[in-house]
């Protein structure tokens, strides 16, 4: 390949369990914890507190009425309304970007599973307080489910597991939420991880009354990437969605065939809901992948005590809306299993070689490049 214009992409078939129309529980015996597959650690940028607070009010402010940022001691966790595992955002945090999209589509990889305790060991910090957005475990709940993981490993005699999953029932609301004490989850997760020191000082975030077109956390990463451009700036934390309506999206159990859009994914296999407050939302964004890292740039989950959870999407009610979130910034990226859609070494004759990641000179590049589609993908040595 030598430079102009242009994308090539593909995808292969692998096949998966249905037992009845119900996804297989599955035998955790025959899945692979893929836990230790740390493809990249990612050392980012990390703003003082106080240069973040004024430029996330000022952001804030094109999109809700009532704004303000202040300087906090991080809440009690594990007090109401939030019930969490852990005590605090905590010192030190790191996040555990694990598996993505390429785990789901275009067939859900239901041969792999993960662990919070195994991630948090893989993030070089096995005593941890670890939450964040992701994927519940199919092998342990008997169905595909959201997930909101939430773990405390900060002391040696201590394994406290609160996962918080949703997943579809045909009845009632159309949903239901439990909470598991199962470490295990699959395909994605965006994972929040810090010694859960239960006083650090972190963002609280308040936003009421929604007037512009972003969600909450889009435009507190729309902030990030007006200020800091090419850099890459990771926040994680918890809000609360204190009035109003949102809308989310359960997963129901997995189809029977691959998916050959996103969109068919989204629009025709996604359960979609409105729920309300009050919620509490586990969050983490990435300013930018321009590094090529496969991250998911926004993740939020909820959870409540009236039973309403799911993947967040955005307020329904911008009149009425009410946000208090308490955030920090990330010191590491920890990319675990890191899919490739796409995969390119370079070679010269004057001797520069290596793996291609993007261009560094967009208004003078050039690509020229011959491809053919193949018939046959042979799969050699899958671990």
């Amino acid at each position: 390949m030598m430079k102009k214009k242009g994308v090539l992409n593909g995808y292969f078939e692998l096949s998966w369990a249905k037992v009845k129309g119900r996804q297989n529980r599955g035998n955790r015996m025959a899945m692979r914890d893929y836990s230790t597959k740390l493809d990249a650690k990612i050392v980012l940028k990390t703003p003082p507190l106080e240069e973040l607070s004024s430029i996330l009010c000022a952001e804030l402010k094109k999109n809700f009425v009532d704004v303000s940022v202040d300087i906090v001691d991080c809440p009690n966790l594990r007090a109401p309304p939030f019930r969490m595992s852990g005590a605090g955002i905590g010192n030190d945090l790191r996040i555990g970007e694990v598996g993505g999209i390429g785990n789901l589509f275009p067939s859900p990889k239901t041969d792999k599973f993960f662990n919070l305790k195994k991630i948090c060991e893989t993030c070089e910090m096995p005593k941890a307080f670890v939450f964040g957005p992701g994927a519940g475990p199919f092998h342990i709940v008997g169905n595909n489910c959201e997930m909101v993981a939430d773990a405390d490993f900060t002391t040696d005699h201590q394994n406290n597991v609160a996962t918080k999953v949703s997943r579809v029932v045909p009845n009632g609301k159309g949903y239901e939420m439990s909470t598991i004490d199962n470490a295990d989850f699959v395909l994605m997760a965006n994972l929040a991880i810090s010694d859960g020191f239960p006083a650090g000082k972190v963002l609280r975030v308040h936003a009421a009354k929604r007037n512009g077109e972003m969600n909450y956390p889009g435009a507190i990463r729309k902030a990030l990437i007006g200020y800091y451009g090419n850099s890459l700036i990771s926040l994680a934390g918890v809000f609360l969605v204190k009035k109003g309506k949102v809308r989310m999206h359960v997963m129901p159990d997995f189809p029977g065939c691959p998916w050959e859009t996103i969109e068919e994914m989204d629009k025709e296999w996604l359960k979609y809901f409105e729920m309300k407050a009050p919620l509490v939302c586990a969050s983490v964004l990435h300013s930018n992948d321009i590094g090529g890292y496969k991250l998911r740039l926004e993740h939020t989950h909820c959870y409540s005590e009236h039973g309403d959870a799911g993947h967040y999407h955005y307020d329904t009610t911008p009149d009425e809306v009410e946000y208090e979130g308490y955030f920090a910034p990330a010191k590491f990226i920890y990319r675990v299993d890191m899919l490739r859609l796409e995969h390119t070494h370079c070679y010269s004759e004057h001797g520069d070689a290596g793996h291609y990641h993007y261009d560094t000179t967009p208004d003078e590049v050039e690509y020229e490049g011959y491809f053919a589609p193949a018939k046959f993908i042979y799969r050699i040595d899958m671990v």
